[in-house]
């Protein structure tokens, strides 16, 4: 191996290498590295240090997790799951008084545009008999009116129009 080799290029070969010790290689891969430890004298170099290194982590001393230890352990995992479950009930809550809002919403958009129509067309029937009016008023005497150019000319004579203004 080189001494120009980049971090990225010496990261790489530790891989391959501690992969290769742990036995993760498929066999063309591991075959590679055999043939590269057989030819490559700094490889076969950089192998022994990180087998030096796994061999003197196999002899540093294990320690036991005591009681204590375990105890404020499973209680900090237990209060982040009580935290977790805690927001999980409340994203649920949200999300069902969303949906409650939505369809409240939805229902009072569906009276109020209801209201409207109905509202419209009624008052459009309103303005009609409104309109109509004076004529519904006189009925009875139109009847017996043969000529329609007699109504006509009480029209032209605003006569239609006052009774209308005094009723209002």
């Amino acid at each position: 191996m080189n001494d120009d080799l980049t971090t990225t290029e010496l990261s790489s070969i530790d891989e391959e290498i501690v992969a290769y010790l742990d036995g993760e290689l498929d066999s063309v891969a591991e075959a590679q590295v055999v043939r590269r430890l057989s030819e490559d004298a700094a490889y076969r170099s950089r192998l022994g240090q990180l087998q030096q290194a796994w061999d003197m982590l196999d002899n540093l001393r294990r320690t036991e997790a005591d009681d204590e230890f375990v105890q404020s352990t499973v209680a900090m995992v237990a209060v982040q799951a009580e935290g977790e479950a805690k927001t999980q009930k409340l994203r649920v809550q949200r999300k069902r008084n969303l949906a409650w809002l939505a369809v409240a919403a939805v229902a009072l958009f569906s009276v109020a545009g209801g209201f409207l129509a109905i509202h419209r067309r009624m008052t459009r029937e309103n303005r009609n008999l409104i309109r109509d009016l004076p004529v519904v008023e006189h009925v009875d005497e139109y009847r017996y009116i043969d000529d329609v150019e007699f109504l006509k000319q009480l029209e032209r004579e605003n006569l239609f129009a006052a009774e209308v203004d005094d009723d209002m």
